[in-house]
């Protein structure tokens, strides 16, 4: 499945992409937040999506791996979507 790494994520934004997920979408994360490598699983409409995750402090990026997603979203919907989660965590 398709991978996809984000520059830019310090770990501040990281801990507000994972507190924001779980509060606004449900995503449930394997091993809970704080964590740095796991799974995050997110329930929708149309079926779940599962990504693996991995942190890399020293470069400030993480890089998420698409596990399981319904046929109906498409890679680039689940890529804008942490996008735009992390741009929110930029600004704040």
């Amino acid at each position: 499945m398709a991978s996809k790494t984000f520059p830019n994520v310090t770990p501040a934004i990281w801990s507000c992409v994972q507190t924001t997920s779980v509060q606004q979408e449900g995503t449930v994360y394997d091993p809970p937040p704080p964590s740095s490598s796991g799974t995050a699983s997110t329930k929708t409409i149309v079926g779940e999506v599962v990504l693996s995750f991995a942190v890399d402090s020293g470069q400030n990026t993480v890089t998420y791996k698409i596990v399981k997603k319904p046929f109906v979203v498409s890679e680039n919907q689940i890529w804008n979507g942490i996008q735009s989660m992390i741009n929110g965590c930029s600004s704040s």
